[in-house]
């Protein structure tokens, strides 16, 4: 997604939101409509903010990982070496990582953080939406058991694979962190966990529980998407515009 006034300025460099989807989704999750008026959502703040938006595919449930024991899932090689720099030489970004985020939601938020909290030195903030940010509790959800095998006497491998353990070894000041979850989703336990972890870290991070009547509106679903979108490019926006 291009804002509004990009070809209008072709000396003008843009920053970049890599936008990761959920398990079953596809690259047209956040740029085509299919529904609940998200691509509507993310085209509005694209032009709302001057941000480019790119909507990779993860081939439904790679969990954004290298599976190791499957060569041919190798999503994280895909974004943090073979995209971003195509991206970079085939439109006008500004390549700093000051102004580079990558975001996500479900199985994107695992993956915006995993990506986010491995590859300090491409992104500087990461938004994550009801992300399943630590695996172990789903043994049997989404493919995760394709990418890393079962969970059963692989436990080690799961757990270097959750997000969650590559939040314990964040410092404060490495990265800006967004999480937004609401109080009836199935992956809040796995977000207050790591809120818990990084406060007790004293890693610096903003967290927000988003209490509803409903699990449609506080819930694991693209109406609450839609409602948490602009949250999360207000703070990047924040973190863009107050670095150098």
């Amino acid at each position: 997604i291009l804002p509004k006034g990009y070809l209008d300025n072709p000396a003008k460099r843009y920053p970049v939101i890599y936008a990761l989807h959920g398990a079953n989704g596809s690259w047209e999750t956040f740029v085509r409509d299919n529904g609940g008026g998200l691509a509507d959502e993310m085209r509005r703040l694209s032009d709302a903010y001057g941000f480019i938006v790119v909507s990779p595919d993860g081939d439904r449930t790679s969990w954004w990982w290298d599976s190791p024991i499957d060569s041919s899932f190798r999503y994280e090689t895909f974004v943090s070496q073979e995209l971003v720099s195509w991206v970079d030489a085939n439109f006008r970004t500004n390549t700093n990582r000051l102004n580079r985020a990558v975001i996500g939601a479900s199985m994107g938020g695992h993956g915006a953080c995993w990506i986010g909290f491995r590859h300090k030195d491409l992104f500087s903030v990461v938004g994550n939406v009801f992300g399943g940010v630590d695996i172990r509790p789903f043994p049997n959800n989404w493919d995760i058991g394709k990418r890393l095998g079962k969970l059963d006497g692989n436990e080690d491998v799961w757990t270097k694979y959750s997000a969650i353990t590559e939040a314990a070894k964040l410092k404060d000041g490495d990265i800006r962190l967004v999480s937004v979850v609401g109080t009836e989703d199935f992956f809040l336990e796995a977000n207050r966990r790591m809120h818990a972890l990084l406060t007790s870290n004293k890693v610096g991070h903003t967290y927000v529980e988003c209490r509803a009547e409903t699990d449609e509106t506080s819930g694991h679903h693209r109406q609450f998407l839609v409602k948490a979108l602009p949250l999360v490019f207000n703070f990047i926006d924040g973190w863009f515009s107050a670095e150098p």
